[in-house]
């Protein structure tokens, strides 16, 4: 035996009657019956509720009126609550487009490698230009928050958003290999970055630097094994898809035994018997061994020893920027040469 379903009222989808705001004055918003007068709202447009309402709360209201002077009445309570509606909506837009240049403004803060005081500063010279520019807009520009905290709230927002856009691409790549640099900061803190780059089913290749892992203790291939393996799994590798690895010539990467390759190889064979995985030697510590195999000796030591001579007294760094800027030259200033980027010693000269 089966129950009849009650029926409620709040679907009988009643279609709302222009005539019941000049009688009852009531209108029809986001699909609501809202009262001019009081503001409340009726659930259902059914003409009994409406009236029973008007009767109950506002019997006495523009009782001497005429049947015009009613409908004048009723437009314009109507256009009071359109108008306060639009007032809102443009406070909320302005609200939103103060929050989005916070983020914009935070945004080119980090990217610059600025620090997070320097929004303050930014805030203050906008307000002064808009004093001279637009005045009328000052109150625009002082919405804007751009406190120390508030930098680095944005800043977090803007680096959640951006690992999980991250991670959804990730989830649609066919293929995709991994860059492994390990080495030790300034402040002697080691550290393994991990880059990813893959492609999906539509040939479009993703390219970004994945984590940054510190190593707390030791850096053998253990250790950096586990920094990747937890790094994967946060993200949500398949090992089976990792199809190349790029490191350079440590010990502790390319061990035959024990090193991070030995093991990653390992793993990935051990999730997908037919799939092997690649490992390839980094093209710019090549450079760098090329260099030392090529003997340019004769070609590094005369540069380095210019580069000395003009920097190490001000007066030959002044009368070199001076003669660049009188031949007219494309650079201002000499370049600072790096053994281990042999290449730059084009740009040097």
């Amino acid at each position: 035996m089966s129950s009849a379903k009650k029926r409620k009222v709040d679907h009988e989808c009643r279609v709302f009657n222009d005539d019941r705001t000049r009688k009852y004055f009531f209108a029809n918003f986001n699909n609501r019956s809202v009262c001019l007068i009081c503001r409340d709202t009726v659930a259902v447009f059914k003409e009994f509720n409406l009236k029973r309402h008007f009767q109950s709360k506002h019997s006495d209201f523009c009782r001497n009126l005429n049947e015009s002077k009613l409908h004048g009445k009723a437009e314009k309570l109507v256009q009071k609550l359109m108008h306060e509606q639009t007032f809102f909506v443009k406070q909320s837009a302005a609200q939103e487009a103060a929050t989005m240049a916070s983020f914009v403004i935070s945004h080119k803060i980090v990217k610059h490698s600025k620090t997070f005081l320097e929004g303050e500063f930014l805030k203050d010279c906008l307000i002064a230009v808009s004093d001279i520019l637009c005045p009328e807009s000052k109150k625009k520009f002082e919405s804007i928050s751009l406190s120390r905290r508030t930098v680095v709230r944005r800043i977090e927002c803007i680096s959640e958003d951006l690992t999980d856009q991250l991670g959804i691409r990730i989830k649609s790549l066919l293929w995709y290999s991994l860059a492994l640099d390990e080495s030790t900061y300034i402040s002697d803190t080691a550290q393994l970055l991990i880059f990813i780059r893959g492609i999906d089913d539509q040939f479009v290749i993703t390219e970004e630097l994945l984590s940054v892992e510190h190593l707390k203790d030791t850096t053998t291939g253990d250790n950096l094994f586990e920094s990747v393996s937890s790094c994967m799994e946060r993200f949500g590798f398949p090992w089976d898809k990792l199809v190349n690895v790029t490191t350079d010539g440590a010990p502790s990467l390319t061990g035959q035994n024990s090193g991070l390759l030995r093991k990653m190889k390992d793993k990935v064979l051990a999730m997908n018997s037919s799939h092997s995985m690649l490992s390839l030697h980094c093209i710019i510590h090549q450079d760098s061994l090329c260099k030392s195999v090529l003997n340019l000796k004769h070609v590094v030591d005369p540069v380095v020893r210019v580069v000395n001579f003009i920097k190490a007294r001000g007066l030959n760094h002044r009368q070199f920027k001076s003669l660049l800027s009188d031949s007219e030259s494309e650079y201002s200033d000499v370049l600072y040469h790096k053994n281990v980027r042999w290449l730059s010693l084009g740009k040097v000269l």
